[in-house]
């Protein structure tokens, strides 16, 4: 709907995104098809995974678990893992701490905690997050290692998603179609306290907003549930870029977050469904 096809060369700067209206209905996209390297908006599908097992009574979010900063590798003699400084959770609990699950889930989002992101999946499984990916409608994302388990990265495990499917993850928790109530309200309270928006950051006139970020080096996405004035049911967008210098990158989800808000606002004004439209 913007622009032309997107291309996927490894290495070529490329934007792809997708704006779904209050009512889901696609307002504006460009390549949203391409699947990337999701970086932490993988967590995403954790977060859907715990709560549709919290929903089903298979998992309680007062369950405790021992803290750890250290995980045994999928691939048989690789050893554990831990992370770089710059991906270590400070304010996650000291090793051999009891820590709950539902600490895990708000520092995962909150945060995009690492630690609390494998806790989580050690308890799930990786089957869960694919259910919770099918359950969402989200056709091509998939996780199928740790976050940080590099040795299972060389071997061809990965995390992957497309703006469509971050997009459809999103409209699936705010539209209240795969958790119940509970369960979708708790989670975007916890999207919208999540420490590094993109999104919201371009937007001027919404109310309020919920997001999750991911980030590796030449990788950059956000997706972010947003509500204006008059709004019952929030709008979606979700941003992937790849090839861009990091502030070429933020700024540039932030222009696309800027555009799909004004188109939004246009329409509503034009409507009359806006508070404080005149109509």
């Amino acid at each position: 709907m913007f622009g032309s096809p997107v291309g996927a060369e490894p290495g070529e700067p490329a934007v792809t995104f997708r704006a779904l209206d209050a009512d889901g209905g696609i307002l504006a996209e460009r390549g949203p098809e391409l699947v990337r390297y999701a970086a932490s908006t993988i967590k995403l599908g954790v977060a859907v995974a715990a709560l549709l097992a919290a929903d089903r009574g298979e998992l309680d979010l007062s369950e405790t678990v021992v803290s750890r900063h250290r995980f045994p590798s999928a691939i048989p003699g690789a050893g554990d893992f831990g992370f770089t400084p710059d991906e270590i959770d400070a304010g996650f609990p000291a090793d051999g701490a009891p820590v709950t699950l539902g600490e895990c889930l708000a520092r995962m989002i909150e945060v995009s905690s690492n630690e609390g992101t494998n806790l989580l999946v050690r308890r799930l499984g990786l089957p869960a997050v694919a259910e919770a990916f099918a359950v969402t409608g989200a056709r091509t994302a998939r996780m199928t290692r740790l976050i940080g388990d590099y040795a299972a990265r060389d071997a061809g495990e990965t995390h992957e998603a497309s703006a469509s499917d971050l997009a459809a993850v999103m409209r699936a928790i705010v539209a209240g179609d795969a958790l119940s109530a509970e369960s979708a309200a708790l989670l975007a309270a916890h999207l919208a306290r999540q420490r590094f928006p993109v999104i919201a950051d371009g937007l001027d006139e919404c109310d309020d907003w919920g997001s999750k970020s991911g980030w590796v080096t030449g990788i950059r996405h956000d997706v972010a549930w947003f509500r204006h004035r008059g709004q019952q049911r929030p709008s979606v967008l979700a941003v992937c870029t790849a090839g861009l210098e990091t502030s070429a990158a933020l700024e540039t989800i932030r222009a696309v977050g800027s555009a799909v808000e004004h188109r939004i606002l246009r329409a509503s004004r034009d409507a009359g469904t806006l508070l404080g439209s005149g109509r």
